[in-house]
């Protein structure tokens, strides 16, 4: 093996790996969800996805919020859709609120700083439309291959 051909395989495993390193840091943000903005504050939803029952076009669903904070804080907590706040809390460090639901589209729960207005957390809560036909093909015999 020639010493030039050594040099071109050097070259192209490290360009390689470099591109690998590129790919990973542009990706890393799509793949990561951004639940928080901040260390230390979760803000969690259940149920996490809400479906539209067949024949109907909204969500309809009782969503159960909860937040936690590292440290005492004046939080707001809403819908990024709409100006107004679900409820606020002063000088705590968690909290819980409950909220009907009836949506077509995907929902986006914020946690503000009641103060600064600064969104400390952001949770994207699916809504899906589903058909519970059964679109799997039936057959004759479970054993069947043909």
């Amino acid at each position: 093996m020639s010493a030039d051909t050594v040099s071109k395989t050097v070259d192209f495993v490290s360009s390689a790996k470099t591109l690998s390193v590129l790919w990973t840091w542009l990706l890393l943000p799509v793949s990561i969800p951004a639940v928080a903005a901040e260390a230390g504050v979760t803000l969690e939803a259940h149920p996490q996805l809400c479906v539209i029952a067949p024949g109907e076009e909204l969500c309809v669903a009782q969503m159960h919020l909860q937040w936690t904070t590292a440290r005492e804080r004046d939080v707001c907590i809403g819908f990024a859709h709409q100006p107004d706040f679900l409820q606020c809390w002063v000088g705590q460090q968690r909290g819980d609120h409950r909220v009907d639901l009836a949506y077509d589209e995907n929902i986006t729960v914020r946690l503000h700083d009641a103060q600064s207005g600064q969104i400390l957390a952001e949770l994207d809560i699916p809504v899906i439309k589903r058909d519970l036909r059964d679109t799997r093909r039936r057959r004759r015999h479970a054993w069947s291959i043909f």
